[in-house]
């Protein structure tokens, strides 16, 4: 059947993360950066929690649960979409002090209660993008973090054309998206939130489905900066500062205040994981000699060259000081020194601002924080550690080299900008065995050095996203493929005819 053709204004782009949903409306010959970024949380007032509970029980994934047993920390029964404070309202609600409960329905990577993403994606389409429901003239493109099971799918069809009445559907794996902005179709995809990291290998424009086709790690930007944080809290003349002798803050609230300036450090891009670790020894500063101390003053007296003297004693003193300033920024130079201000306050910083990263990249933190209890040694490791296990999983060795295509950093932490780099260098001995070895019958599995890893990111000439790093990449990819998708007669969405003749099992034709 003959798909319709969609006006570029009426394409409606929705990519949903963990913790953050970004959309927008209309497609340009410069593709636009999303028009609406959205924390993916909804909210209810305690009071109307505990009116509306008298069971418990959450849809996850489409399954109905399976049993009856109260939990608190999911939500009462019987709630609708407009129950759910959402957006700004639930904002403001934060921000007034109010006793409220907050749910991410997509923090697991996916739909973990079906009326609050509801909620979340009515606000976006309605609320944000003020659309209007009775037109149906405007398709959608939705990313979502991991595949769904068919049911579910089967649910979201029915969802956006019943509940939202769009004029046709497509649903794709947003790690394919993010790579696709990166003009890349094979390739892992390391996408960095708040509180963890999806790793996941993409293969000629579909996520590997093999082995284990994606892997989570419980490391996310807040540890991150959290250690940046306690790397701070060393550092006296920054203590100091903050917290002078005078005056001690609280510990609590230093500490509170050392995380804001590594948040503040963090904005401001003044993190570089290549930068070296170790500060080189303060370079000493060489002070002017004295005349020789055979020098006969008298006889220069005697003489009547005493202006003669002076003068040269000054242009000597003049070149001292020129040396001394050289050296002095020679030295902020070797010791990455910079002059920040923040809160009030001017503050030195030097090379143990790049740091930050190293949670993500060095095992011994990983190691120390299991010892004390803080993380789940099942759940937690670096990140090369983290793509050599999930390398390791493919079993065809042709898509294990075509997954080393490409290694693209996205989410939050990609406004690091050479967090990439940083990550592939340390990569080397995971290269997985070139194709061309397949003959060979020794050990797959044994990692050889044929190929190197290729840093991958978001074109500059996409004007639109040159200072979002590629923390936007999936919707820039969603737009590529609606551009493509919606315009072609035979593209992969399910229109509202089709849904209308066959019902949600028609998507499943197109998963």
């Amino acid at each position: 059947m003959v798909q319709p053709q969609f006006k570029e204004s009426t394409i409606v782009i929705i990519d949903t993360g963990r913790r953050t949903i970004t959309a927008g409306r209309g497609l340009h010959e410069l593709l636009p950066a999303p028009t609406v970024v959205l924390q993916a949380r909804v909210g209810l007032r305690a009071s109307d929690a505990s009116r509306f509970r008298q069971g418990d029980g959450m849809a996850v994934d489409g399954q109905l649960p399976s049993s009856s047993t109260p939990n608190p920390n999911s939500p009462p029964k019987g709630l609708r979409p407009s129950n759910y404070l959402v957006g700004q309202q639930l904002d403001e609600a934060i921000a007034a002090g109010e006793e409220l409960e907050v749910w991410w329905p997509f923090e697991d990577g996916k739909i973990g209660d079906w009326v609050q993403a509801e909620a979340l994606w009515k606000h976006v389409l309605f609320h944000r993008l003020h659309l209007r429901r009775t037109l149906n003239e405007f398709p959608v493109l939705l990313g979502l973090p991991k595949p769904l099971s068919i049911p579910s799918y089967e649910l979201l069809a029915q969802l956006f054309f019943e509940r939202f009445n769009v004029a046709a559907f497509s649903v794709n794996d947003r790690p394919v998206l993010q790579l696709f902005a990166a003009n890349q179709i094979s390739g892992i995809v390391v996408d960095i939130d708040d509180y963890s990291t999806d790793l996941s290998p993409v293969v000629e424009g579909e996520l590997v489905r093999e082995g284990f086709p994606s892997k989570s790690v419980s490391i996310g930007l807040q540890d991150c900066l959290r250690h940046l944080a306690n790397v701070f809290s060393t550092n006296a003349n920054i203590v100091n500062a903050i917290s002078p002798s005078t005056n001690p803050l609280p510990q609590d609230a230093l500490q509170a205040t050392l995380l804001r300036l590594a948040e503040h450090i963090f904005n401001e891009g003044h993190v570089n994981p290549l930068a070296a670790s170790a500060a080189p020894a303060t370079a000493a500063v060489a002070a002017a000699e004295e005349d020789d101390a055979s020098a006969n003053l008298a006889s220069i007296l005697v003489a009547g060259k005493e202006k003669a003297l002076i003068e040269a004693s000054s242009k000597k003193k003049a070149a001292a000081r020129g040396v001394a300033e050289r050296e002095k920024e020679k030295e902020r130079q070797a010791l990455d020194l910079i002059d920040i201000e923040f809160e009030g306050l001017k503050l030195t910083l030097g090379k143990e601002r790049h740091r930050m990263c190293e949670p993500l990249l060095d095992g011994e933190w990983v190691k120390m924080m299991i010892r004390q209890g803080l993380k789940d040694e099942m759940t937690t490791m670096v990140l090369p550690e983290a793509i050599n296990f999930l390398l390791g999983s493919i079993s065809d060795l042709r898509s294990r080299s075509a997954v080393c295509d490409a290694v693209q950093v996205t989410g939050k932490m990609s406004r690091v900008k050479t967090l990439t780099t940083a990550l592939v260098s340390q990569l080397t001995f995971f290269v997985p065995r070139d194709p061309i070895d397949l003959g060979n019958p020794t050990n797959p599995m044994v990692p050889e050095i044929r190929k190197a890893f290729t840093p991958a990111k978001v074109p500059e000439y996409f004007a639109n996203y040159r200072d979002t790093g590629d923390g936007f990449a999936g919707f820039l990819g969603a737009s590529i493929v609606a551009k493509l998708t919606f315009n072609d007669p035979t593209g992969r969405f399910l229109s509202k005819a089709d849904y209308a003749a066959k019902g949600p099992s028609a998507i499943s034709e197109l998963i």
